[in-house]
């Protein structure tokens, strides 16, 4: 004799079982995965960054506990200080940061990849609410101070 659960027709089978078995492994993977994450680190205070996007634009950033801030190197105020604005920051991997911050009061949203290693830097930014900025740019000049 058959199990009950054997004999039902295969659409029943289907609509009753594969839902819970996609739900158990959604949960077995997302545990997974969340355990390789990185967590919060502040390895980039005290650094500051000289770089330049592909559209040309060049930009000095300085990391420090206060949070993050910038001189626009190729516009109108090149001297003038923007920030700081407090940032979050993961070590993705050796070298390799990811840093994201707010600009309350402009609407501006930065996220960059910095890759040390190989000098690369990847900006996106959601520029007064509206525009978008997404480059890449190669790091010029890298000062870390203890």
């Amino acid at each position: 004799m058959k199990p009950l659960f054997l004999s039902l027709p295969m659409t029943i089978m289907n609509m009753v079982f594969m839902p819970m078995i996609f739900i158990i492994m959604v949960f077995m993977t997302t545990d997974l995965h969340a355990a390789e994450l990185s967590a919060p680190v502040r390895k980039l205070n005290n650094t500051q960054i000289t770089y330049q996007y592909t559209s040309g634009r060049s930009y000095h950033v300085k990391f420090e506990e206060a949070g993050v801030s910038y001189r626009y190197l190729t516009g109108s105020k090149p001297e003038k200080w923007w920030g700081p604005f407090p940032y979050k920051a993961f070590e993705v991997d050796a070298k390799v940061f990811m840093a994201s911050w707010f600009e309350a009061g402009y609407g501006d949203y930065v996220t960059l990849l910095i890759n040390f290693n190989n000098h690369l830097l990847y900006g996106s930014a959601i520029i007064e609410g509206k525009n978008v900025h997404f480059h890449g740019a190669k790091i010029i000049d890298v000062k870390q101070n203890p």
